[in-house]
């Protein structure tokens, strides 16, 4: 194998090749520079805390290509990042697509196709040529603290087409799209970043529904797939075993019986159901023998430089054949030339040449995806010629890979521009809750409510006072199981800028919200 300008690969550019580092801050830093010039890491991930603004981003991945082009492997780089809309979105700059379950409320192949082509056109042009979406879990499991909106829905087949579909697009505009996380992180009650979760279904259910999206993904001609750090005992080696350390999992399972010949990549391998059971760079050495190819270490340098120097031991002592390493060099290689070779250098000014396209798309997936569960008593649509009191509280995030925090006031905003006149009330519990006028207009944020007794019982006070109430379901729509006699309730499925916009829209009437629930909420009332 040879690198760019023609030079043999050693067995340390190799291994270089196989990991996927991120780092702190919005510039190239001294632990960074040094993995790429003395361990030859061939690829980087972008999260939050490096992204400023389109041309600090343009900027930074141009001076990170030609770190690695001309002091590290020689071998251009991949370079990824989560945008997979809504709450886990790197780039926020007011063209953030609304979450995947809206664009599952929409039920709309033709919109998936759209989003996944926009999100890839603006990736694009930053020089970001991966995207670690679609999410082709199929969300069943109410308490799932860390997927929820971020799947389509419920149904394995709707999840298939509009993951598909999004894939396609975003392949379509020379981005790799990677669906995750395989085999099935839908159907958990824990969140892998902090322990191992055990899904204990067996193999026949696991076909029809688990494995079912990303079986359609394949067939379709997805680039890459993520692993999943959860323990499926009827599949695994082991009942203990994570998914992305399993050979029947990636290898029996995904190459050999799904298919697949698309590039595997771990999920970070500092999360803890990796880190806390069998540690990173050992685990790093194992998911190479189940058949990954790309290793996500995303956070410490010091980590980042064992998992490495253990995969090259491994090598050496002849734990880990090399012929395995040279299997997943070459197919690094095959993806990047097909997805990289003609790449334009990383452009802030053609970035907001497509910057009008998604704010398009997602118009359009809000207006199709925002859904009217419920209005029994035609309170909608509201006025803007009365006052309108928005009741909320802040959220935390209910996972790490979530991005941003809600606010109450990001919502008023957006209804004041809307014509509102709006009064923003940020309470704790019913004990913090204003006096109104009887009859006047009442908006209350619902966001947590499952987790939250105090938050549910917010609701239900205002819900029971008999104004012209409504609720509104900010992110998951499960949350109304706290809540499953509201008059009342709009789910937004996110609280990016276009469904904010869309929301006013429905509450005042201008449109009519034909969004329908993706998934089913216990004890909602008909």
């Amino acid at each position: 194998m040879l690198t760019a300008d023609g030079r043999e690969m050693d067995l340390a550019t190799k291994v270089g090749q196989l990991f996927v580092v991120g780092f702190d801050g919005t510039e190239p830093t001294d632990d960074l520079r040094t993995l790429i010039t003395d361990r030859q890491c061939g690829n980087v991930v972008y999260f939050g805390r490096n992204i400023e603004s389109p041309d600090q981003v343009a900027t930074l991945t141009d001076r990170l290509r030609r770190l690695i082009l001309e002091e590290g492997a020689g071998v251009p780089p991949f370079v990824m990042a989560d945008q997979e809309g809504g709450v886990v979105s790197r780039l926020g700059w007011g063209t953030t697509l609304p979450s995947q379950m809206c664009l599952g409320a929409s039920a709309d192949p033709e919109l998936a196709r759209a989003a996944g082509e926009a999100v890839a056109a603006e990736l694009a042009t930053l020089g970001i040529n991966v995207n670690l979406a679609p999410v082709l879990d199929v969300n069943n499991n109410p308490r799932n603290p860390v997927i929820g909106v971020r799947s389509f829905g419920e149904d394995p087949d709707l999840v298939g087409d509009l993951g598909a579909e999004l894939a396609m697009g975003m392949q379509a505009n020379g981005v790799v799209a990677c669906g995750k996380h395989f085999p099935g992180h839908g159907d958990t009650s824990t969140d892998s970043h902090h322990e191992l979760p055990v899904v204990e279904h067996d193999r026949d259910r696991l076909a029809a529904v688990e494995f079912a999206p990303f079986r359609r993904a394949i067939e379709a001609g997805i680039d890459a797939i993520m692993t999943t750090h959860v323990s499926f005992p009827a599949i695994a080696d082991s009942p203990s075993t994570p998914a992305t350390v399993s050979p029947a999992v990636q290898r029996r399972l995904l190459r050999d019986e799904l298919g697949f010949d698309g590039l595997i990549v771990t999920d970070g391998m500092e999360m803890r159901a990796i880190a806390d059971t069998i540690g990173t760079p050992a685990g790093c050495v194992r998911a190479l023998e189940a058949g990954c190819d790309l290793l996500l270490v995303c956070h410490t340098p010091e980590t980042q430089a064992a998992a490495i120097d253990a995969v090259i031991d491994a090598v050496e002592s002849g734990r880990l054949d090399e012929a395995r390493i040279d299997a997943a060099v070459e197919r690094i290689l095959r993806f990047k030339r097909r997805r990289l070779g003609a790449s334009r250098p990383p452009s802030a000014a053609r970035w907001a040449e497509t910057a009008d396209r998604s704010r398009e798309v997602g118009r359009a997936i809000a207006a199709r995806g925002i859904t009217l569960v419920r209005d029994r008593d035609d309170t909608l649509p509201l006025t803007t010629e009365r006052p309108l009191h928005l009741i909320g509280s802040s959220s935390g995030r209910s996972s790490p890979a979530e991005d941003d925090e809600f606010e109450p006031t990001l919502l008023a905003d957006s209804l004041a521009a809307a014509g509102f006149d709006v009064t923003c009330h940020e309470v704790a519990d019913r004990s913090d809750l204003p006096s109104v006028e009887a009859g006047t207009q009442v908006i209350a944020t619902v966001d947590g409510a499952m987790a939250d007794e105090s938050r549910a019982a917010v609701v239900r006070t205002l819900d029971d006072r008999r104004q012209r109430f409504a609720a509104v379901v900010v992110r998951n729509p499960y949350d109304l199981s706290a809540v499953p006699d509201v008059s009342t309730a709009v789910s937004m499925y996110d609280y990016t800028r276009a469904t904010r916009t869309a929301l006013g829209e429905v509450l005042l009437g201008e449109t009519t919200a034909t969004g329908r629930l993706p998934v089913t909420v216990p004890e909602l009332a008909d």
